[in-house]
């Protein structure tokens, strides 16, 4: 940690792993090299913020339209499952966009809430109404049109917080009564990206919590780092 984090070193920290480093008060740190360590995690370098940025809209276009397509065949269970889920991934994007490290699932609906309380970019209340939304409506078409209201209005906040973005971020899906996340968004992001190494990595993959969610894997340093690994 003394030395640079490698693109590596940086895709396989989680905002868990990170806060338990930065968070809370340093009582004293005669040689300095705790608060070198915590400035040094501050944030990602701006290629791989964008990569992160991207690696959670990538995870929203794969699944927006089923929250449509499970409601349509009448699986109301499936339907608010997936949209339950899209709504954490939402959670971790507001927190990517603001260059705040999202702390582990007990915490993380508090911490959103909390950063959008407090958030100077536009759009945060009709981000945290659409998510309550999501969370409580017993329909499909209620879901579904409450996901693209979350959706567009973080693709507003990504634009004032100095990030690439299109509006609209989200289009009818195939003609069908669904709604999807467009793929120029990921476009957007991608080309703004100018390290090769950044660039070269694998589209949509993510950090090693984007990747998974599973506890005993992002806990253990040795195993994120798998995933990660080129």
């Amino acid at each position: 940690m003394r030395g640079e984090l490698s693109t590596t070193d940086w895709l396989s920290l989680t905002g868990q792993a990170v806060l338990e480093v930065t968070g809370g008060p340093v009582f004293h740190d005669g040689t300095g090299q705790i608060t070198a360590i915590r400035d040094r995690l501050q944030w990602y370098p701006h290629d791989l913020w964008l990569y992160a940025v991207d690696a959670d809209w990538s995870r929203l276009g794969e699944e927006l339209p089923f929250v449509g397509r499970a409601g349509l065949r009448g699986d109301e269970a499936g339907s608010m499952m997936i949209a339950a889920r899209l709504v954490r991934t939402m959670m971790h994007l507001a927190h990517v966009i603001h260059r705040a490290w999202p702390p582990y699932s007990k915490w993380l609906g508090t911490s959103s809430s909390i950063l959008l309380e407090h958030s100077p970019l536009p759009g945060a209340d009709e981000v945290r109404r659409a998510w309550r939304t999501v969370l409580n409506a017993p329909y499909w078409r209620q879901r579904q049109d409450a996901m693209s209201t979350g959706a567009e209005a973080l693709a507003t906040m990504q634009g004032a917080a100095g990030l690439p973005t299109i509006t609209p971020a989200t289009e009818p899906f195939w003609g069908r009564p669904h709604h999807g996340v467009r793929e120029q968004m990921s476009a957007a992001l991608r080309a703004a990206i100018t390290d090769p190494v950044v660039a070269a990595l694998p589209a949509g993959h993510g950090t090693a919590e984007q990747i998974t969610d599973n506890v005993r894997v992002l806990m253990d340093a040795a195993s994120r780092r798998r995933l990660v690994e080129r």
